[in-house]
């Protein structure tokens, strides 16, 4: 099959066939109603050679009427005609004219109440008047016996009957057969058509015209084809040829163009290839052209600008409409476009709320530390988009600092941890050794002053590794917090016991206030101990000498209050929050002994037990409040 529908040769021989399959099924289809509308299948030969007959003589009777009327000879055109007629008054049934014989006639005709016009005298108030009218109205009976003479096409219309009689069910078949086969043929050039020896599928020089130029002119061959027929006079053969002759070139011009289409389908070039399609395509692309530049600067322009815009045109086009609408007096009108705009505005307002509720809901769940917060923007103006893309932006880049300074501190922990322990074993080593010495009980004096050096060094940079290493873990929250309910006071107590010995020589008076009532909160014993121990240890290194030491606790709105307040031997040139940053003194000069990590643990401790840390300077007043939730 593929060969086939690549073939020229099959391809002009299914035209070719198609045409005469085409053309023997229109004249059967024709022949078979023309002869069902005259009988052939239903009456016998001899009745339709009857009416055949019947027909002859009525045209005989129709010219006899003409002379009558006339005044002809009527006996003349009898003979002339080898017929005889009867004529009768229609009303009187008086004989007018017979020239019958007795003879019995084989054929006969009859045509009654045929009209004869001519002046009818009537009276108009006195006066007589002739006036044209109905004269009287005759029979015309016409009689043909078995020697009657037929003409030339009367002898040639009954052979064709009688051809036509004896084949009637013969070109039933041939337009069946020649309608299946025409059916056949043109399925098969609409699946040929384009296709290629080689298999391809490609247009042809046809198929390159616009295919709305190609039906145009297709359609003005049939107007022209309707047109010649119209104004074609002649004799019958002429009129057949002229028509069969115009009819086969409509056929192969409308084949063309159906198989035209059948190749544009294949190819997916229908549409493109039209000249209207290419010019809406042009308007198109302008149009599109001019609304993209016109979108660019509305783009461009900013929101209030874009408001006033919009808000213009809408003014315009209503003033437009009410123009209209009171020149027309079409009221209904005016009063669907104002409910049109209350409804339009209304929408617009609403939508825009929710917009803005959406963006202020955001802006409050970003402000409050929610950074993972999406806000969405579905269905939002292009400018409350944007916006809401910044401030999703914002949160994301918040996050990632977030994600890099728990990275840095984590690295930062790890790194300390682990250069602390590189460090302790070495630091051990020499602590045991520095021991080992002392029990020597070395003689030489000098060697016991550096043995002195040696340990008092040793230890105190064993103090800041285990401080540093603490900070770490405390800041980070690596610690293992144990809550349980404990009694502050006592804890208070017990520290000021503790460093008792440290405030003596440190020339302090320590002042403490207890309530006899029991304070009880909840924190880790082991973790409030430590700031207890950091922050009398950091009052004890710089009180100013002879001076009192306050430290209190109080129940203040459910809180315990914590309070410690010393004077310092030092003049304070830094805030409070600095104090508790790491390595941040307040003895600039660094002659006493510290780490600069004391206060950061204090309050990373505190933090992790749920407390709140505060450190107030004023002038040479150092104050230290924690703060708990009292049970």
């Amino acid at each position: 099959m593929k060969k086939l529908t690549g073939s020229l040769a099959a391809k002009t021989a299914a035209v070719i066939l198609s045409f005469i399959t085409a053309f023997i099924c229109v004249i059967s289809t024709l022949a078979v109603i023309l002869m069902a509308s005259g009988g052939f299948y239903v009456k016998s030969l001899d009745e339709i050679k009857d009416k055949i007959y019947d027909d002859k003589l009525y045209g005989y009777s129709s010219e006899i009427y003409d002379a009558f009327i006339s005044g002809e000879d009527i006996a003349k055109l009898c003979e002339k005609r080898s017929v005889s007629c009867k004529i009768t008054d229609s009303d009187t049934y008086e004989v007018l004219f017979d020239n019958t014989s007795g003879k019995e006639p084989s054929v006969e005709a009859e045509q009654k109440n045929m009209e004869v016009y001519g002046e009818v005298y009537t009276k108009v108030g006195e006066s007589p008047v002739y006036i044209e009218g109905v004269k009287q109205s005759i029979d015309i009976a016409v009689y043909a016996y078995e020697d009657f003479p037929l003409s030339d096409n009367a002898r040639m219309k009954l052979r064709i009957c009688e051809t036509a009689y004896s084949c009637r069910y013969l070109l039933i078949a041939a337009a069946i057969i020649s309608a299946l086969a025409f059916v056949c043929l043109f399925v098969f050039l609409c699946a040929a058509a384009g296709h290629r020896a080689d298999g391809s599928i490609r247009r042809n020089y046809l198929d390159k015209v616009p295919f709305d130029l190609l039906l145009a002119s297709a359609l003005f061959a049939v107007i022209l084809t309707i047109m010649i027929i119209g104004d074609t006079y002649g004799s019958f053969m002429l009129m057949f040829a002229v028509t069969a002759g115009l009819l086969s070139v409509d056929y192969f011009i409308a084949l063309a163009v159906i198989l035209s289409f059948a190749a544009r389908l294949k190819t997916k070039t229908l549409l493109k290839n039209n000249i209207i399609y290419m010019v809406l395509s042009m308007i198109g692309k302008g149009f599109k052209k001019l609304f993209r530049f016109a979108g660019f600067i509305f783009k461009n322009l900013s929101l209030v600008k874009k408001t006033v815009l919009i808000c213009a045109a809408v003014l315009v086009f209503d003033f437009f409409a009410t123009l209209f609408c009171g020149a027309v007096q079409v009221y209904g009108l005016f009063m669907i476009l104002v409910i049109f705009n209350a409804i339009a505005v209304t929408v617009i307002v609403i939508f825009t709320a929710i917009q803005l509720q959406r963006i202020k809901k955001g802006g409050e769940r970003i402000a409050d530390g929610d950074i993972d917060y999406k806000i969405d923007t579905a269905y939002m103006y292009p400018e409350f988009k944007s916006f809401c893309a910044s401030l999703n932006n914002i949160s994301r880049g918040m996050q990632n600092a977030v994600n890099e300074k728990m990275k840095s501190e984590r690295m930062r922990t790890e790194l300390i941890t682990n250069v602390s322990h590189d460090i302790k074993t070495p630091l051990t080593s020499i602590i045991n050794y520095v021991d080992l010495i002392k029990k020597e009980e070395p003689e030489n004096e000098k060697i016991k002053e550096y043995i002195g050096v040696l340990d008092r060094q040793s230890v105190r940079l064993k103090k800041l590794i285990e401080d540093l290493v603490e900070a770490s873990k405390a800041s980070t929250g690596n610690l293992t917090v144990n809550l349980a309910e404990c009694e502050a006071g006592v804890l208070l107590s017990q520290t000021v016991g503790e460093f008792d010995e440290r405030f003596k020589n440190a020339g302090l008076t320590p002042v403490l206030n207890i309530p006899e009532e029991p304070v009880k909160i909840m924190a880790d014993g082991r973790h409030l101990w430590r700031v207890f121990e950091n922050l009398t240890g950091n009052v004890c290194k710089y009180s100013m000498p002879g001076t009192r030491v306050y430290m209190e606790l109080a129940k203040r709105d459910g809180k315990a209050v914590i309070t410690f307040k010393n004077i310092s031997k030092y003049e304070l040139n830094i805030s409070g929050e600095e104090l508790m940053e790491r390595f941040v003194r307040g003895d600039k000069s660094r002659n006493t002994e510290g780490s600069g990590l004391g206060l950061s643990i204090a309050r990373s401790l505190t933090e992790l037990q749920k407390g709140e840390m505060r450190i107030e300077v004023d002038g040479d007043l150092f104050k230290v409040t924690l703060t708990f939730d009292a049970v």
